[in-house]
């Protein structure tokens, strides 16, 4: 790219890295206690709420790994597409609202002082009146977050070198650091009001590249007509092409098996704590039922355009794009005026952090709130555990980076991690929202055989089964187990459970 492109790069990226950091600061002098800084204090309004929580969700794999399935197998991947924006709507419907109520009217099971479950373990602790959900939960959480840290980290290192000249190792190393100082500052607040001005940036980015994209080929006609001269296939929903020997190539039908597996990623939604934390963190129910609207129209918008742009690629590029993950980055340096791919590029790498950021903030509260706080000192000061959960971020953040610079594929990595939380905490949550009779043994066995079947089924499969699918059954039947088979319903569990689910 020219001196002219990376000039004005440079400058993008530094405006951007001064308005994330006046974030932080402002958060920073906002942050009270740890409802502050894990959840905001429950301050945010219904469209902040829903562009945060789909920056924090369709982030670096949007520009990535979904432009790059669809330019290798094409119109295949539409069902995954399906089900991320069905399962988007329905964590907004089914339990956005009642997990906003919930978690607020639940206090410490242990002390019975008034307060309130400021992060997804505590609120499984409070709700089954048990500490073994607590710290079982924050187990999973940090496991697979570390997993989606370094899908993050490493989009972070392809981008820099792209744009920059540097390796990817610099480019992990400097994008963790950026993202590590203003979550740290500001926690929920500063990582929510930047998931806004993130998310901007991909809605239009990613629509402007599309529509230069269309025109450049000769308008939608000419796409079709491009994409179907490679291989008629590559536009069917059901049949399974590959790019193979330098051509694409009709392997197979897409088979039941496939499009379950696509659908699959909607349950991911039911137990994702970056997802999770944004309700908890509404100023109030309401929200939930506009949030629904705002985040599907941004699901059908983001999600469509990384298709386009993957069909696009195969139109302009043919069989000659080396890494189909690059197909979004090509075409800006392709298609895009010097300056303006610049602008392009860095807008892409503040997206990239808009995951990362949430990410960071659910896991050091956990790690601060669901250890330290629990189980070495209750009576710890609130700007003790804020200035704890600051170098908990600063700890996550360094082992996502040794994850990243292991190196792997973005979207397979957020593919396992999405299954990890989906299958861990999805029965379990569902449970603990809609069914009285649900035991704290139950919600254990729950996660445990959910994120265990997710971590391990991968050693197994001989069919491509999505692991998300096994591992949602897997945490269903250790529900149903559980409660069968294991201790009794306590009194108190279900007496507080009919007394926050009072009308």
């Amino acid at each position: 790219m020219s001196t002219t492109a990376d000039t004005s790069t440079v400058i993008v990226f530094l405006v951007y890295l001064l308005a994330v950091l006046l974030i932080g600061t402002w958060a920073y002098r906002k942050n009270t206690g740890m409802s502050d800084f894990a959840i905001g204090g429950r301050r945010l309004g219904t469209f902040v709420t829903a562009v945060s929580a789909k920056a924090t969700d369709s982030s670096q794999w949007v520009f990535f790994g979904l432009p790059g399935a669809f330019y290798l197998s094409g119109m295949s991947n539409i069902w995954l597409i399906v089900g991320l924006t069905l399962g988007f709507y329905l964590s907004w419907r089914i339990l956005a609202g009642r997990l906003r109520e919930y978690s607020a009217k639940y206090s410490d099971w242990r002390s019975q002082e008034a307060g309130e479950s400021v992060t997804l373990p505590g609120f499984f602790a409070n709700r089954f009146h048990h500490n073994s959900l607590r710290w079982v939960s924050a187990l999973a959480i940090i496991f697979f977050y570390v997993i989606y840290l370094g899908s993050a980290f490493i989009a972070t290192g392809v981008i820099f070198s792209k744009i920059f000249g540097t390796s990817t190792t610099t480019g992990t190393l400097v994008g963790a650091a950026v993202v590590m100082i203003y979550s740290s500052l500001g926690g929920y607040l500063a990582s929510s009001y930047t998931d806004v001005i993130q998310g901007f940036i991909m809605f239009f980015s990613l629509m402007i590249l599309s529509i230069v994209a269309i025109a450049k080929v000769g308008g939608v006609g000419g796409l079709v007509n491009a994409v179907q001269a490679e291989n008629p296939d590559l536009g069917s929903a059901l049949a399974g092409v590959a790019l193979v020997d330098g051509s694409w190539q009709t392997v197979s039908s897409v088979s039941f098996v496939a499009v379950v597996s696509g659908l699959a990623w909607a349950v991911g939604y039911f137990g994702s704590p970056h997802i999770l934390a944004r309700f908890m963190g509404m100023r109030k129910v309401e929200s939930a039922r506009n949030g629904a609207r705002v985040g599907v129209f941004l699901s059908i918008t983001l999600l469509g355009s990384a298709a386009v742009i993957g069909f696009s690629a195969i139109a302009i590029f043919g069989t000659d794009l080396a890494n189909p993950e690059d197909a979004y980055i090509s075409l800006v340096s392709e298609l895009m005026p010097t300056w303006v791919a610049g602008i392009f590029l860095a807008g892409v790498l503040s997206a990239v952090m808009s995951t990362a950021d949430s990410q960071l903030v659910v896991a050091s509260a956990t790690l601060t709130e669901d250890f330290y706080r629990t189980f070495m000192n209750r009576e710890a000061p609130e700007r003790q555990l804020i200035w704890l959960s600051r170098v908990a971020v600063l700890l996550c953040t360094a082992i996502g980076v040794v994850v990243a610079l292991q190196g792997g594929k973005v979207l397979d990595l957020v593919g396992y991690a999405w299954a990890g939380f989906g299958a861990s905490f999805g029965p379990v949550l569902l449970a603990a929202l809609y069914s009285r009779r649900t035991t704290w043994f139950g919600a254990l066995l729950s996660i445990i055989a959910g994120g265990a079947t997710v971590a391990l089924y991968r050693q197994f499969d001989t069919i491509g089964l999505y692991e998300l699918i096994p591992g949602f059954i897997a945490g269903l039947l250790g529900l149903w187990i559980g409660n069968r088979f294991g201790p009794k319903q306590n009194a108190a569990v279900t007496g507080s459970f009919d007394v926050v689910t009072a009308k």
